[in-house]
């Protein structure tokens, strides 16, 4: 059996805890009913990336939080993860510079997924540029404003863009690029690539 603690999802950590008590609770009493009815409750899971932190040995033997593997501009925007934590980020080109407070880059909604969540401010977090906002989203492109004074980057360079929510940009890609240091050591080939069903 399993449940998810979305009501863990916000800026208030207790919040946080409380979530993953009554996960624990609510799972506790099924696991129980259906002992009660002869039935053993072999896998009793839970979690979310907002409520792993806080849970607890006991019940829960299996935890499915999916988004701490890299995190995303959400768990940022919620304070569970800090900017030391954003683990997966979409490279983009700027293709165009209409103005001095704007420019454009060549990603939309195909690679970085159209979830804005209460939390953020526009659709998706650029580690370069922290006061600027993605105030735009289309299919293929993106379109950034910055605030007077905040000078933004040449046509033709690469920008990191933190998605909202990571789940549908690494669903969409083939593979993921590791980069340490500046350097390519591996890429990951996305096994689950085309195989929702």
């Amino acid at each position: 059996m399993f449940t998810f603690p979305g009501h863990g999802y916000g800026h208030v950590p207790r919040a946080r805890e409380l979530a993953a008590r009554d996960e624990e609770q609510a799972l506790g009493e099924a696991a129980q009913t259906l002992r009660d009815l002869g039935l053993d409750a072999q896998v009793v899971s839970g979690g979310s990336t907002p409520t792993a932190g806080r849970w607890q040995p006991g019940v829960v033997n299996e935890l499915r939080p999916g988004v701490y593997v890299f995190n995303d501009a959400t768990q940022l925007a919620i304070g569970t993860c800090g900017v030391e934590d954003l683990a997966l980020t979409v490279e983009a080109t700027v293709i165009s510079v209409p103005a001095r407070d704007r420019f454009v880059l060549d990603v939309g909604s195909k690679v970085l997924g159209s979830d804005r969540s209460p939390w953020v401010r526009g659709h998706g977090y650029l580690p370069r540029y922290p006061e600027g906002t993605v105030s735009g989203l289309w299919e293929h492109h993106a379109v950034v404003r910055l605030p007077d004074g905040v000078p933004g980057p040449r046509l033709g360079s690469r920008v990191a863009l933190v998605p909202n929510h990571i789940c549908t940009p690494v669903n969409l890609a083939d593979e993921l690029v590791v980069v340490r240091h500046r350097e390519v050591v591996d890429r990951w080939q996305i096994s689950a690539r085309g195989a929702n069903t």
